[in-house]
């Protein structure tokens, strides 16, 4: 018979050992912040050595910690594959897919009808967030990421990068840019140093109307403005492509600015499943085009 610590013990520590957070390694787990602690405490009473460093604002793992981290990691791996074997069938046809809001409302919806056309039995489950899922954690298939570099953890396959472009509705009337209301978002993610109205102005040679901008708190917000007309809109050229072949839209004249890469990710858990493998593929051909 095994002689393991407790489970719950080995699954908290395992949560904080990925995230290096005990708020984040509990709100995975659906338990308290001094739960985990407690949890993590009692895993090193009962081993007789320290796993975790506590330090102010942050911890880290001590060597025996990162030793044992890869091996529970592989378990746990390991244990999610084969429950995930029980219900094969379903399984090997589902595909649960994370990406930003404006992404897959502008660039991944409008195409996806194509993909059910030739795979009409693969079924698709889209989960939309701002902020980077663990899909491990989150038992997501495929991600696809939007920076300058995804992250260390992850292996990233670059699909294709964008430029910044501002645009109006095509039956708007061409005005001065001087005069024309803006649009802009704040971006999640600050060090990002995403591409600005002001850097536009600054590289088309003309003075930054400060005053004529609204800001939103999220991309999909200023793409609302500007389906309302409301304003120009600096936006990623990989999101308005189907609206400018469409008339939909119309590009202003002027400088593009460099944006970032549109990378994939798949699950190394989910990589052989048939449905992972052919919306993968199928990613893959469709981002060629953009």
């Amino acid at each position: 018979m095994r002689k393991l610590p407790p489970l719950n013990a080995i699954r908290a520590f395992e949560a904080v050992a990925r995230r290096l957070s005990f708020a984040e390694a509990a709100e995975e787990l659906g338990v308290t912040a001094t739960a985990i602690s407690h949890q993590i405490r009692h895993l090193e009473a009962y081993l007789g050595f320290q796993l975790v460093e506590r330090r102010p604002r942050q911890i880290s793992l001590t060597p025996a910690g990162q030793d044992l981290f890869p091996k529970l990691q592989s378990a746990f791996d390991t244990l999610g594959e084969a429950f995930a074997m029980l219900d094969k069938e379903v399984e090997q046809s589902l595909v649960r897919v994370t990406t930003t809001y404006a992404f897959a409302e502008r660039w991944l919806l409008p195409r996806l009808a194509g993909f059910f056309d030739k795979h009409s039995e693969i079924r698709v489950e889209v989960e939309t967030d701002d902020d980077v899922l663990d899909l491990r954690a989150g038992r997501l298939d495929l991600a696809i990421r939007y920076g300058s570099q995804a992250s260390g953890t992850e292996e990233a396959e670059v699909l294709f990068s964008d430029t910044y472009i501002p645009v109006s509705l095509a039956d708007c009337p061409a005005t001065c840019l001087q005069e024309s209301r803006l649009l802009g978002y704040r971006w999640r993610n600050a060090e990002m140093g995403g591409p600005t109205w002001e850097q536009w102005f600054k590289e088309a040679g003309e003075p930054f109307p400060l005053n004529r901008i609204t800001r939103f708190s999220d991309e999909s917000a200023a793409f609302n403005a500007l389906d309302q007309g409301l304003g120009l809109l600096l936006s990623s050229s990989a999101l308005v492509d189907e609206g400018l072949k469409s008339g939909q839209y119309r590009q202003i004249p002027g400088p593009e600015l460099r944006g970032f890469a549109y990378s994939l990710v798949v699950n190394q858990l989910s990589r052989n499943k048939y449905g992972v493998k052919t919306f993968a593929e199928w990613i893959r051909r469709v981002a060629k085009r953009t």
